[in-house]
């Protein structure tokens, strides 16, 4: 018990913490603003990718770079996917367009000419010969310069993870494709025990209770990454709902096409909709062509304490994210706390100031578990104490437009975007 009170005790440092770092920002940025001047021939500060380590880092960048310089973000999709909802409207129906965030009015704020948007995708980077400078190719064929370049490619996957997709026309497509394949199958298989396995296991069990629904995970528990309780907890509540779950088992199957799916014991599973929840794959094949040496045996991208890539010939290239080889829970929070390290560090490396380190704290990794619709539970740890909560979560969307108008959107409005319908 003291040990659950002193990690609450700790939580206040944190709260109190972001509470003035967001007061320090907000007269930053609008002393910024008068005293950035846009140029003709700016230099570029490029940021590949724009979830929720590139978008913030950009945010970051172009309210503190100082004068004769911009930041040019490069992101292949025309919005931002709000991930953490992905397993909740891969079941429920009528709110697939709130996954789809327009981007722009989160950077509302910074001045005018301090940043440049391009909707490509970046093919490969081109050092330069002085290794502090570079260009990037984009699909398109057009080169980019850069004095410095921030990599957020993130991990790629498929639903309900990621979408993979380019415009939110196409990622409604695939989400409504999705529940029309559950609501239509009799026995589910969802293989993968990580969040968003659990959670679309959950809510399709809750929807639809007369389904045969089953969880297959290759590990012998749920969520190892944040200790037993959490897992612990996850298991209790899909045994309640009317789960069945499989431990240390894998599928073999690539498909349910004949009505079963093979599991690594030689059991045949009866399953006519069969969902992977597992191979989420870091998008770091720009680092792999560039510098070996800057990457991981799982293929994330090696970096120092300073978030710059482990290859100390390339300081001039940063990497924040989900991309990022680092011993910690991969969640958004984290990806922001890094995007504000990779930015500041930027501004300093051009004042010719020392870099910081960013260290992870404990504090990031604190998740919230949606275990069936109205029921989560929320989790945090620091390595020596964890606190679990079971909470009621009302909302079907997980209030998504709470999360619409921290990017500055109104909810749920989206200029210029209309649903086509067959």
């Amino acid at each position: 018990m003291l040990t659950k009170l002193l990690l609450i005790c700790k939580l206040f440092g944190p709260i109190f913490s972001q509470i003035f770092a967001n007061l320090r920002e907000a007269v930053a940025t609008r002393l910024h603003r008068l005293t950035y001047r846009a140029v003709e021939h700016p230099r570029n500060v490029v940021v590949v990718g724009a979830s929720f380590a590139g978008y913030h880092a950009a945010k970051c960048l172009a309210s503190s770079l100082p004068t004769g310089y911009r930041v040019v973000v490069i992101e292949k999709n025309t919005h931002f996917q709000f991930t953490w909802v992905l397993p909740r409207f891969s079941v429920v129906n009528g709110h697939e367009h709130k996954a789809f965030i327009p981007y722009g009015p989160y950077l509302g704020c910074v001045p005018e000419g301090s940043y440049q948007w391009i909707c490509d995708s970046v093919e490969r980077i081109v050092p330069g010969e002085n290794g502090h400078t570079g260009k990037v190719e984009l699909a398109s064929g057009e080169y980019m310069e850069f004095d410095y370049l921030v990599l957020a490619t993130g991990a790629s996957g498929t639903l309900p993870s990621r979408v993979p997709a380019g415009t939110k026309q196409k990622g409604i497509e695939q989400l409504l494709a999705g529940q029309e394949n559950l609501r239509a199958a009799t026995n589910v298989v969802i293989v993968g025990g990580g969040a968003a396995g659990i959670e679309l296991v959950a809510d399709a069990k809750s929807l639809y209770p007369e389904k045969n629904v089953t969880l297959v995970h290759s590990r012998k528990e749920l969520l190892g990454r944040f200790g037993p309780r959490l897992g612990e907890k996850a298991l209790q509540a899909l045994e309640e709902l009317g789960v069945r779950t499989i431990m240390g088992e894998r599928v073999l199957s690539d498909n349910a096409e004949d009505g079963f799916v093979k599991l690594s014991s030689g059991e045949a599973l009866a399953c006519d909709y069969l969902v992977k929840c597992v191979g989420q794959r870091p998008n770091s094949k720009l680092i792999q062509a560039l510098s070996l040496e800057s990457i991981s045996e799982t293929g994330h991208v090696k970096v120092r304490p300073t978030l710059q890539l482990a290859d100390t010939s390339l300081n001039h290239i940063y990497a924040a994210g989900d991309v990022v080889d680092m011993d910690n829970i991969k969640n958004g929070r984290a990806a922001v706390q890094q995007a504000q390290s990779v930015a500041q560090n930027i501004v300093r490396s051009i004042k010719s100031q020392n870099q910081l380190e960013y260290r992870p704290q404990w504090w990031e990794g604190m998740t919230k578990l949606h275990v069936g619709l109205g029921k989560a539970v929320v989790w945090m740890g620091d390595g020596t104490a964890e606190i679990i909560m079971s909470v009621k979560c009302r909302a079907e969307d997980l209030d998504s437009a709470k999360v619409w108008k921290f990017f500055g959107v109104k909810p749920y409005v989206d200029v210029g975007y209309e649903l086509k319908r067959d």
